[in-house]
């Protein structure tokens, strides 16, 4: 186990778009010896195809799969009410280790952003949150400056950054307390992100290869020159499964056999990048 990977899982759905929870628990069960953690709910879980009692759900198992302080339970919601209202509900379950997207959809300011964090630290001073940066999915980039503020609020202990803003990493670095953790969206950078003195990736391809993401993370960590052919495998299947949900779906459901359907309109999966995916999970299960 690393604490250097943490997983962004997927969430399996069925064809008729039901939550299939017995495999999301099977899918825990096959992460949990490997990574330091899972990411609950994000992006890559359809967060925003979820009700609340699903997510809390999902949260639920999570800790019972993997024990609280491995389950970092994302609350982003279109506006600070909705994101208290499910951060009392996560707090009921011993969680405290929390993801919030910065705001979406609507733009705002800098004042806004920090305040929208604010608001959650002061209603959960016990909890420990990580700023989610992804100028993409929210359509807003957040400046250093602003992060910087928000990382100076009581109980910010960490940053995740995807998209755009993996690509900044070391700007965002640099505001930074020593201690805060730095983690990076992009799958394939964990070499580039230790070597900039950040923490780990969360990744959702690690939720179908985590043998192979927990080995690469220990070889860094040890020096090992197993680290260079670890990467190159990584190198490899993070461009065929993680452009897209489907993909990762795609190898989930290469590893177990379930349905893994989608709620969100997502686009399918061609016949040759399937056989790829499956190839490559046959080659490194």
């Amino acid at each position: 186990m690393t604490a250097r990977i943490i997983s962004a899982v997927p969430v399996p759905f069925t064809q008729a778009g039901d939550l299939d929870l017995a495999t999301y628990d099977a899918a825990l069960a096959a992460i949990a010896p490997h990574v330091g953690g899972a990411l609950v709910a994000g992006t890559t879980g359809e967060f925003p195809a979820l009700d609340d009692g699903e997510r809390v759900e999902l949260f639920r198992r999570a800790v019972e799969a993997l024990g609280p302080g491995r389950v970092v339970a994302h609350l982003g919601h279109g506006s600070t009410r909705q994101v208290l209202r499910l951060a009392d509900a996560v707090a009921a379950l011993g969680i405290r280790r929390l993801a919030l997207l910065s705001p979406y959809y609507l733009p705002t300011d800098d004042a806004g952003v920090i305040a929208f964090f604010r608001a959650l630290t002061e209603a959960h001073p016990q909890a420990e949150v990580y700023a989610y940066l992804f100028p993409e999915r929210t359509g807003m980039n957040v400046s250093p400056t602003a992060l910087a503020a928000v990382m100076r609020l009581p109980g910010m202990v960490g940053v995740k950054l995807s998209g755009g803003a993996a690509a900044r990493l070391p700007e965002y670095a640099a505001v930074l307390a020593p201690g805060q953790e730095l983690y990076s969206g992009d799958d394939a950078t964990l070499p580039q992100v230790l070597a900039a003195g950040g923490t780990g990736v969360v990744s959702g391809v690690s939720s179908a290869f985590p043998v192979t993401f927990a080995a690469l993370a220990r070889a860094l960590d040890a020096n090992d020159p197993a680290a260079e052919g670890l990467q190159q495998v990584v190198r490899t299947i993070v461009p065929l499964v993680g452009p897209t949900i489907p993909r990762l779906k795609a190898a989930m459901a290469a590893r177990d056999g379930a349905a893994w359907a989608s709620r969100m309109a997502l686009p399918a999966v061609d016949d040759a990048t399937l056989t790829a995916i499956r190839d490559a999970i046959a080659a490194h299960h």
